[in-house]
């Protein structure tokens, strides 16, 4: 099963290049137009309850909530389908494979930043040694091998370490622009 997101820019925090699902949602303003609040309404009701839209809203639906929100902001959105399978039912571009828990990612989060916490910072520099070469454009991973073995090295890490890692129940998870 695979859920739907109108997602924009990364997060102030985040790589830029990052595509995955931790990127901004659309926000109208209380006095935008009926019609892109109407939506956003319904799209917000159903994102609180899972990791997505699934059937609540139609592809157009969504896809007229992100022309509108970029409208409404400058700000370009784009309609994202995601799953733990690497399948998509509409036409798409694939951006990559996102280590994700509820609206947060490990790999959007700066995790390969220089940021040193809880004293692991010659493991933290291993990992980025690894795994920073395997992202791709997007800011994510290509190869699902590459994103399991992130995924064991976070829950290792959180091991040795505890409270160095979020406690997440991290997910990996394809993720597509919808066209």
């Amino acid at each position: 099963m695979g859920y739907y997101k109108v997602l924009s820019r990364p997060m102030s925090w985040c790589m830029q290049n990052y595509k995955g699902l931790y990127r901004s949602e659309p926000f109208p303003q209380q006095n935008e137009e009926s019609r892109v609040m109407f939506l956003w309404q319904r799209y917000v009701q159903h994102i609180e309850k899972s990791m997505g839209v699934s059937a609540e809203l139609t592809i157009n639906e969504l896809k007229e909530l992100a022309d509108l929100s970029t409208q409404a902001t400058g700000d370009h959105h784009e309609v994202i389908f995601f799953s733990e399978t690497f399948e998509c039912p509409h036409q798409a571009e694939y951006y990559g494979i996102d280590v994700t828990g509820f609206n947060y990612s490990m790999v959007g989060e700066n995790f390969f930043s220089n940021t040193i916490e809880n004293g692991v910072y010659h493991l933290y520099d291993v990992i980025n040694q690894y795994f920073r070469p395997r992202l791709n454009s997007n800011g994510l991973f290509d190869v699902l091998e590459d994103a399991i073995s992130f995924h064991a090295v976070l829950n290792d890490l959180n091991e040795l370490s505890p409270g160095c890692v979020e406690e997440e129940d991290w997910h990996i998870i394809h993720i597509f622009k919808v066209l």
